[in-house]
């Protein structure tokens, strides 16, 4: 998803990933497969079949895990901020933890080909030895969207080709 945000120096936008579910509704969701799957085992516990009890522990600590290991993913932020001189990317999760100012006049965009046709294309911003990946959780409209939007900014688009890797492709 790209957002424009408010920037008394220039154009600042936030890029993150599409969100379907916040985290206390997935809290919740997490929670009710916990009652279900309680009342399940509770059962099979009255009926004498008490070994299921660490195998239904262990399958809810596995989803529990894979669903906060998607939520931390979705939590990613890229704000890109255009300058009259430098563009600013900044990376992070819940705050920033990358930072990098890279002078305008010598930024590019470089575009990789899809390696499939559902697939975006991924991006770098390169200016002079720097190369950042740019992006790369967005779909592909919100790729095209950036792009547009990296296009508009007066950034120079080169795209790269990949030779042939083998007799398959």
């Amino acid at each position: 998803m790209i957002e424009r945000l408010p920037d008394k120096d220039g154009m600042r936008y936030s890029l993150t990933p599409n969100r379907s579910i916040s985290w206390p509704a997935l809290v919740r969701v997490w929670l009710g497969l916990v009652a279900v799957t309680s009342l399940v085992v509770v059962f099979m516990v009255l009926a004498g079949a008490w070994l299921v009890v660490p195998f239904a522990g262990l399958e809810l600590a596995a989803v529990g895990a894979g669903l906060w290991y998607t939520a931390r993913k979705c939590c990613r932020r890229e704000v890109i901020t255009f300058g009259p001189r430098v563009v600013r990317v900044e990376k992070g999760h819940q705050c920033r933890e990358q930072e990098w100012e890279l002078p305008r006049q010598s930024v590019r965009v470089y575009l990789e080909p899809k390696p499939h046709p559902f697939a975006p294309e991924r991006m770098w911003l390169r200016s002079l030895d720097e190369e950042i990946p740019l992006a790369d959780f967005l779909n592909a409209r919100d790729s095209r969207e950036l792009m547009t939007l990296l296009q508009s900014q007066g950034l120079p688009v080169t795209r790269r080709t990949q030779a042939a890797a083998g007799l398959w492709f």
